[in-house]
């Protein structure tokens, strides 16, 4: 066989190998349980270091392939490295998963998920390359999409350290979005000027019968008001959660809590942005009501789960996220009357949408 053919045919088992890897990234591994694993922190590191020879294998591949100038038999090992370590990607991230809570090994297998599909479009790209400018330049765009997924993942701050470094990431993500939402009905609060509205550029809604620029009555201002009063507490308590019980100097030992309260900041953020949509001209009291209603549901989930009962017993409070007898007087009494600020703000609006203020202007 020449080297031209052993080329074309590793490029096939290097395809093949990342269909296989993509595949086995979603699949749960039945023979794994009774595998010899290690730390997180050092499976970390074999991850990372598995990234670096994808990185310098998939170099080599693209130097020795190139359409105008092929070196093929500089490619098979480099090509065999590759098809080896997607494999062994795989079997990191099974590993991981014995270790480590749900949001972080997500956040490793959608790198290992990208980087994979990525050096699979290379290859395929060298598959059907002739030796033209087009198809030169496009194995280069798929080179550097490797190289870049790579770098991204392995420079500081890249792949979070554990599963509470990977839930704060999410918080932190999610709370610029929050405060985004709060300056949104900011906007809605402030009164317009008549040169506001003479200079207000038409988008085209109006044609529709639909005005974005539609005032709010006062009936409607004073319930909007009331609604980023709820609004600013929660991103208040957004901010307090991050500080106070995703910081690295905590102590956090129950992976389903954490991963529960992950998935409570994205249901945050929906639920605020369906809030404040409710809220443009002309509000309708029952669109707003189950929007408040799911906003608030969100709330007390976040409640129960990082301020757990103090009559529950003391390795439940241990094994939660810590806000329990652990967490200072000060710490608990500050979470407490957040919470109870929100219950009170929250009911202020369900009041006007029970009993609407009309209108008298």
């Amino acid at each position: 066989m020449s080297d031209i053919q052993k080329a074309t045919l590793s490029l096939v088992l290097l395809v093949e190998s990342c269909n296989a890897a993509v595949k086995g990234l979603s699949e749960e591994a039945n023979d794994i349980g009774d595998y010899p694993t290690s730390d997180f922190t050092i499976l970390r590191t074999d991850f990372i270091s598995l990234l670096s020879i994808l990185y310098a294998a998939t170099t080599k591949v693209a130097l020795s392939l190139k359409p105008s100038a092929p070196q093929h038999k500089a490619s098979l090992v480099p090509l065999k490295d590759i098809s080896n370590n997607v494999a062994a990607l795989v079997h990191s991230i099974r590993l991981m998963r014995l270790k480590e809570g749900v949001t972080v090994v997500r956040e490793y297998e959608s790198v290992a998920h990208n980087v994979i599909s990525s050096i699979r479009a290379l290859g395929q790209t060298l598959q059907s390359s002739p030796s033209d400018g087009t198809a030169s330049e496009e194995y280069l765009v798929r080179t550097g999409e490797v190289h870049e997924l790579i770098d991204t993942a392995r420079k500081s701050g890249g792949l979070s350290l554990n599963n509470r470094d990977a839930v704060r990431k999410i918080w932190l993500r999610d709370h610029d979005s929050l405060v985004d939402g709060a300056e949104e009905i900011q906007e809605m609060c402030k009164p317009s000027s008549a040169d506001e509205e003479e200079g207000a550029f038409d988008d085209g809604w109006e044609e529709l019968g639909i005005s974005s620029n539609q005032k709010l009555s006062p009936a409607e201002l004073d319930r909007t008001a009331k609604v980023q009063a709820v609004l600013k507490l929660a991103i208040l308590l957004h901010k307090r959660v991050i500080k106070d019980i995703l910081s690295s100097d905590t102590r956090l030992k129950d992976n389903m809590a954490l991963d529960k309260i992950a998935m409570l900041s994205g249901k945050l953020l929906v639920a605020s942005d369906d809030f404040i949509s409710s809220m443009y001209a002309p509000q309708q009291p029952s669109n707003i009501t189950p929007y408040l209603a799911s906003f608030w549901d969100v709330i007390k989930d976040i409640r129960v789960t990082i301020l757990p009962s103090q009559d529950n017993s003391l390795e439940e409070q241990l094994n939660g996220l810590l806000l329990s007898s652990q967490a200072s007087d000060k710490t608990r009494k500050w979470f407490t009357t957040c919470f109870e600020q929100i219950d009170k703000a929250a009911a202020k609006v369900s009041d006007t949408l029970r009993n609407p203020i009309e209108d008298s202007s």
